[in-house]
């Protein structure tokens, strides 16, 4: 009978831990499956933000373009009389200036709306030396752009709102203090991430729609400018 005794517990026992391993493996298996269920929603979640990311790529673009550039600035005259003060203007040349600018273009499904500001030196060179037009530009621009695999392609056209910062002495030619103009620009981007690249481009303006001066000895004043400019493109 003492014998049957030990049996019996030694069996209970075993039953018991059989029952506690058992319950310990079963809750091993639901934390394992929670974690794992976890970690699928998170991967799905993942996935989600990347498409609505696409989508709204796809869709709506907001970039910021910073731009930094070199211009060759042209300036033409319509004379009413040619005397010594006048003469140099019948044989002025080209001159060279920076630019810089930074504009934001809104894009929805390739087009858009583009401005900014840009800071640009016009004016022109004669026997005597360089006369300078110092503009801040403000752009009201159409835009159109499309992609090439990593390579973004922008173009603008449209009328820009120049205001006079600074010019250099002339009796000749007083100009005014506000510019009208048109401007264009075509440029190419490659997108190191959905969020910045390298941009390089060209513009033209034609500016003095309004006419830039008019007085006893000079009748018109128009200019115009060609740049070639590099930056930095960030997508927002």
């Amino acid at each position: 009978m003492h014998i049957l005794k030990k049996y019996l517990y030694i069996f209970i026992f075993t039953l018991f831990g059989f029952a506690q391993l058992s319950a310990n493996d079963l809750s091993s298996l639901r934390l394992k499956g929670v974690g794992d269920e976890i970690k699928s929603n998170n991967s799905l979640h993942k996935r989600n933000l990347q498409k609505l990311f696409k989508t709204k790529s796809s869709l709506f673009n907001l970039d910021l373009n910073i731009q930094l550039g070199i211009g060759i600035a042209n300036t033409d005259y319509e004379l009413n009389k040619v005397d010594s003060n006048t003469n140099v203007l019948n044989n002025t040349s080209s001159k060279i200036g920076p630019s810089i600018g930074a504009v934001l273009s809104l894009d929805f499904l390739g087009y858009g709306f583009t401005s900014g500001f840009q800071y640009t030196n016009k004016g022109f060179e004669t026997n005597s030396g360089k006369t300078n037009l110092n503009y801040l530009n403000i752009p009201l621009l159409l835009y159109f752009g499309f992609d090439v695999g990593k390579i973004q392609i922008d173009g603008n056209l449209g009328p820009y709102f120049g205001l006079l910062l600074s010019q250099d002495k002339n009796d000749v030619i007083p100009v005014k203090n506000f510019d009208l103009g048109l401007t264009g620009n075509l440029q190419g981007a490659y997108m190191f991430n959905n969020y910045i690249g390298a941009l390089l481009g060209v513009k033209y303006e034609y500016g003095g729609l309004n006419n830039l001066g008019k007085n006893e000895k000079v009748n018109k004043i128009n200019t115009s400018t060609f740049n070639i400019y590099s930056g930095i493109k960030f997508q927002l």
